[in-house]
């Protein structure tokens, strides 16, 4: 465990100097923050979003079902 924190540690510690130079920096944030930015953004989004309506709808299904149950047995 002790060993998994000093990795966690130095993996932190270490990222500021992963970074992009300060040359290439402005060029990947331009590669990066473009017109496509908001379409990039959602498709990433997209699965976060599938998952939660797919875990609310599972952690609710009881009451769904009687809810469905309920509109199919009063046609």
């Amino acid at each position: 465990m002790r060993k998994l924190l000093v990795g966690l540690l130095g993996s932190y510690l270490a990222m500021p100097v992963a970074g992009a130079c300060p040359w290439c920096r402005p060029r990947v944030q331009a590669g990066i923050y473009n017109a496509a930015y908001p379409t990039y953004m959602v498709l990433v989004l997209l699965p976060v979003a599938v998952l939660l309506v797919l875990g609310v709808g599972l952690f609710y299904w009881d009451k769904i079902r009687t809810s469905l149950l309920a509109i199919y047995a009063n046609r």
